[in-house]
């Protein structure tokens, strides 16, 4: 059966943002956001710099989306829809090691480019703002899963559990152990799984 038209044109439109975006995080991470300009993200995407202005828009609008791009090419959503589904409290109460194990894994490149730069540039600032409060509301859905399992510990304080939870998984922690402490990802994805499950369940 052939594909619609319609539809055909909006998946080569998403194929095409995510091109775009792939260059821009490739960019970014090697040159920093300041110099690198719409024209070199276009050059380095194999499209126009047209072409970027009306599928994404300016080179804030593009480093924006980076979250996005970050949290398809960790794999967030099937990492957290598996845990979820499993049914098992020690899954979800890992849930949030394993993310940021991936995000670790598949994007350190970009969140170094966007730590580095987030005290000089306001955009990289917001990127970084808006992946904290991503990651927080994880830690807050585990922690309402869990609850709703009935597995959540007897004198656990959602509350305090789920920042305790965001604060001991969060990604910058994780760069920490790896770069000053020289814990492999393994290592750092197993310890933050074990206490999340201490704290938790």
């Amino acid at each position: 059966m052939t594909e619609k038209p319609t539809r055909l044109r909006d998946r080569r439109a998403q194929q095409t943002r995510e091109e775009i975006l792939r260059a821009a995080r490739q960019l970014f991470a090697e040159r920093g956001y300041t110099r690198t300009s719409v024209r070199d993200i276009a050059e380095a995407a194999g499209v126009s710099a047209q072409t970027v202005y009306d599928s994404i828009g300016s080179k804030q609008a593009v480093v924006a989306r980076l979250n996005d791009l970050i949290d398809s090419e960790a794999h967030v959503g099937e990492i957290a829809g598996t845990a979820a589904r499993s049914g098992d409290p020690q899954q979800v109460a890992a849930m949030s090691a394993r993310v940021t194990r991936s995000i670790a894994e598949h994007c350190s490149d970009i969140l170094h480019a966007l730590v580095t730069g987030a005290a000089a540039e306001p955009e990289l600032r917001a990127v970084l703002d808006e992946g904290h409060r991503r990651h927080v509301e994880g830690a807050r859905s585990v922690v309402k899963l869990l609850r709703k399992m009935g597995a959540l510990g007897t004198s656990v304080d959602a509350r305090t559990a789920a920042d305790t939870l965001a604060a001991i998984t969060d990604f910058q922690f994780a760069m920490l152990l790896r770069d000053s402490y020289g814990w492999s990802l393994d290592r750092i994805e197993s310890w933050m799984a074990e206490t999340s499950r201490t704290l938790l369940l």
